[in-house]
């Protein structure tokens, strides 16, 4: 039985990623808004399988995500996936910056964030008390949608 190596904190990624896929996860780690390039495809070095790499700077460390490409995703599969990430980056990004103590700073910056990547005309953040009732404190609307309903 061959045992398979042990990948984790410390592993040179030249020794699991093809050549071509390690120089462009030291390349995404050099530039400075790291998150902005994500996701990175990349390539096993030994089986050939396909990853996106997604990486975050946390706190003055590197967080590199491996997430597998099934099998199944056709090549605008792919793509969309790239194209979601790439959408939703920024926002998460700016959540993530958020000092900690607030959870109504984060609900609004959410409820925008949502509003302006989806489009939608009306975007909502329920509270829900312990008696199950809830409430909206926060919300988000397009100017014409409130309009409309009024008439």
């Amino acid at each position: 039985m061959l045992l398979q190596p042990v990948i984790g904190i410390g592993t040179d990624v030249r020794t699991v990623l093809s050549g071509p896929s390690a120089n462009a996860l030291f390349k995404a780690i050099k530039f400075g808004e790291v998150s902005l390039l994500n996701p990175i495809l990349v390539h096993c070095k030994k089986s050939g399988k396909s990853f996106y790499v997604i990486i975050h700077r946390v706190t003055g460390s590197l967080i590199i995500d491996f997430e597998p490409v099934m099998p199944n995703e056709t090549p605008t599969t792919a793509a969309g996936s790239l194209q979601s990430y790439k959408y939703a980056g920024k926002p998460i990004a700016r959540l993530q910056s958020l000092p900690c103590g607030s959870i109504e700073r984060l609900c609004d910056m959410m409820v925008q964030e949502v509003f302006e990547l989806t489009g939608y005309d009306l975007v909502m953040a329920y509270k829900f008390h312990d008696d199950e009732k809830s409430r909206i404190p926060i919300l988000a609307r397009r100017l014409q949608t409130q309009l409309q309903l009024n008439e």
